[in-house]
Order: structure tokens, then sequence, then C-alpha cells
């Protein structure tokens, strides 16, 4: 079954995926989308990117930037708060933020001053909600104690540390050098200073990774006590991230090896009494995440799983995305390039794409199925007045292969996707992107495989 079902397919944190964007969406078509938004009176998101770090990490997928004793930090942030004034300015009166979230890169890269100066320019042009999600993105080998005090100053109430794996081997083929003293004494701080959600992230399906080395990394975060825990599944892609090169082929599991990793992980996880969220994520039963689930109000977006279901989010910095008024639009990707652009007082828009009614109805298919595992037929019919069987006749057709092996079943009033059938989520919402049906199997692989 490993091997029917491992193939390239996308994350779903957007549909239409970043791939089927297009150059031909304009700066007009961007400023078009931010003075619709403007009218709107919900609260907005906002992600800001921050590409700086002082190595490369073999395994990254991110935009990053590595520099060394140079200015380009400062002028990026001079950069961010033309960005931010000029989308304030725009949107005029609807300014409040229900989630900030600094992203990487290491945004601790900054020292202390450009922490400041970045938040100063972020709520001079927008106000925070009391209930907002303020969350960054921490490196534990180069994130200092009195950073930590500072972003918990300023409103800072989520963070999240990048681990990856804590065994020795796998650190040096990922070129990363992170001890378990270091984790454990940025985790332990960020608990007594009060922040109330502290994620870790892991990565399975790494070079030289064994199921009892990666037991051992997840047994030391479940310790720890992290409120969430992601596991994401390693993404190698050396045709489209040249430094992944840099890792041996023959180093890395075969797809029976990862998938023992993520069911071991899995299991440990669930027996120390964390609850699964979506494909990839584990959360404490008190945690707001969980509590989504239950509730049904989970939602997914290009930070991943939130409980905060924002019609628009803003994209800020290089090579940023932003989902606005059913638009999707994103940043150039060059530090230098953005920068210029920027100055000259432009939006620094690279592509975007402007989602069709087709593309909302297949986007809250995909939702629904990715974040709850569920997809109600009367959900849809209320959204957009359609009827399943006559909207999705193929699609449903091609979900009997599912069934039949026992990763979904049907139920009165929709589909479900079973416990067995989670870490083939990926390839089941597969089914109801149009976009990859016009794919060609000889093409070039954009995405990591669903195994």
């Amino acid at each position: 079954m490993l091997k029917k079902y491992d193939r390239p397919g996308p994350r779903y944190t957007s549909y239409p995926t970043v791939p089927e964007w297009s150059g031909e969406f304009t700066t007009e078509d961007y400023l078009g989308a931010l003075d619709g938004a403007s009218s709107a009176t919900d609260p907005l998101s906002m992600y800001v990117h921050i590409p700086f770090c002082k190595s490369r990490c073999y395994y990254c997928g991110c935009n990053t930037c590595i520099v060394r004793g140079d200015d380009k930090p400062g002028r990026y942030i001079d950069a961010l708060a033309r960005e931010i004034k000029m989308i304030g300015g725009r949107l005029g009166r609807r300014n409040n933020l229900i989630q900030l979230h600094w992203g990487g890169g290491t945004p601790t890269y900054l020292d202390e001053k450009q922490i400041e100066q970045l938040f100063e320019a972020i709520i001079g042009n927008f106000t925070l909600e009391d209930d907002a999600e303020v969350a960054i993105e921490v490196d534990p080998r180069v994130t200092s104690i009195p950073q930590l005090e500072l972003l918990r100053r300023l409103g800072f109430n989520r963070i999240s540390l990048g681990v990856q794996d804590l065994t020795p081997q796998v650190q040096k083929a990922i070129g990363r050098d992170q001890t378990l003293e270091q984790t454990e004494e940025l985790f332990d701080h960020s608990r007594r200073l009060g922040f109330g959600g502290i994620n870790i992230d892991l990565i399975y399906g790494l070079p030289l990774q064994t199921v009892r080395d990666f037991s051992a990394t997840v047994d030391h975060v479940v310790r720890m006590g992290a409120d969430r825990v992601a596991v994401y599944s390693y993404a190698h892609l050396p045709n489209l991230k040249a430094h992944q090169r840099k890792i041996k082929d023959t180093d890395l599991p075969g797809p029976e090896q990862k998938f023992e990793l993520f069911a071991t992980a899995v299991e440990r996880f669930l027996t120390a009494g964390y609850i699964q969220i979506g494909m990839d994520h584990f959360a404490r039963p008190d945690d707001e995440l969980a509590q989504a689930l239950d509730n049904g109000t989970l939602h997914r977006n290009f930070m991943g799983y939130t409980t905060k279901r924002t019609g628009d989010m803003l994209g800020v910095g290089m090579s940023a995305i932003g989902n606005i008024s059913g638009a999707f639009a994103q940043n150039l990707s060059g530090l230098d390039s953005y920068m210029n652009t920027i100055g000259e007082g432009k939006p620094a828009i690279y592509r975007g794409y402007q989602l069709s009614g087709d593309d909302h109805i297949r986007q809250a298919v995909i939702i629904s199925i990715m974040c709850n595992f569920v997809l109600k037929f009367d959900d849809l019919k209320k959204a957009f007045g359609i009827d399943y069987f006559g909207y999705f006749r193929q699609e449903d057709e091609e979900l009997e292969v599912f069934i039949g092996d026992g990763l979904m079943k049907r139920t009165g009033n929709g589909i479900e996707v079973c416990p067995k059938g989670r870490i083939f989520v990926r390839n089941i919402a597969m089914v109801f992107d149009a976009y990859l049906r016009k794919r060609r199997d000889g093409d070039k692989p954009l995405f990591s495989r669903t195994i």
C-alpha cells in the first residue's frame, strides 16, 4: 500500500497550489485586492518573513539568506516598515490583527533593537486584538534569553522551536549542530516567561534517521511538555533546492522506513495523551488546536494549522505570500529585488492568482478533508448551493480505491478519513485538485512525496 500511494503531492497550504500561480497577476491586481479587502470588517492575519540565517541547513526548503557582517538586515527592516505602512494605508480603517506570525529564516537573527523596530512598525499601522495570536519561530542555537524576554514584553504569546532531530549523526548529515541542552534551556525559559503555547518542529525522513533514535527525540519532546508538535515529512527536492544535493540519496530512508518513523511518532504522542491534528500536528488536549478540532473550527493556511479562520491574510517581506479578497499574491523572492522595489514605493509582487468559483469550492473541500478528516455534503450545499454527487461525480468514483483499502468511509451525509488513512490524507485531497489532472506524468516533480 505504501508503494501504491507514495507519489509527489501538495501539502495544500493553499489551493490552487503555488506552481499554478502566474506572473500575469499584476501589481494593479494586488492593489485592487487590497482595496476590495478594505471594506470588510473581520480581523486580519499577517505573516512577516525574515529570511536571515547564520548558516544554511541542508534539508531546508524555506526562502533564506546567509548574510555575515553587512547592513542588509537593517535595510530589510526599513523595507518591511515601508511595505507595512503602504498596506495599512491601502486598507484604511480595517487594521485589526487577530493573528501575527514571524517566520523565516531565523527571525531571532535580528538583534533586540531591530526586533523592537519591526514590531513598532506593525503596531504603528495595525492594532492587535486582545485575543490575538502573536507567534514567532526561533532557533535555539542563536536565540538569547534577553531576546526571549523582549519578545514576551512586546506581546508575543506563542513560540515555535526548530528542533528537527536531536540525534548527533542526523544533525551532522543535515548541517545542523544543536544540543538537547540548548533546546531544553530555551524551552524552559520560554515556559517561565509565560508563553501561552510552545511548539516544537520535528522532521522525519532525514538522512541517517532510525526509528530508535527518532523515537528518543520524540520522547525528549514529550518530557519537555510541548503544547504542540509538528512532525513534518522531509521534502527532498534537490532539483529545486540546490543545497539539498549535499544530502546523499543513499542516506535517506525508503518509503517503508519513513512510514515507520512517522507511525512510531504518532503512537508515542497518542500514548502520551496528545491529540492528532490534521496530517502532521499534535496538541495537548487543553490546547486551542485540539479544541478547534473538537468543535470543527480548525483551519489551514500558509502558516499551517490554525484556530484563527480569517478571510484575508497579509504577506509581508521577501517571498511572503498573502491571501486577499479571493486572490493569492507572492512577493519577489530575491532580497535585493524586494528591497529595491519597495524602496521605489511600489508593491514587490512577483506572481499571484485570482480564484475562480470552482477554485473556491475545491479549496473548501480540500481544507475540510485536510483539517477535520471529513467532508459534509450539507455544508457544500449550504455554502455553494451545489449537489456533491452532481458536481464531483468523477472524483467520487475515484474515492472508491481509498474506501476499498480501508482508508476512508462513507457516512450518511458525507465522507470521512479513517485513522488508518490519515497519513494518506494528501492523496485523498489530491482527488479534488483539478490542476493535478492537467499535469503529465513525465513533468518535473514540484512537490514532496506523500509518504
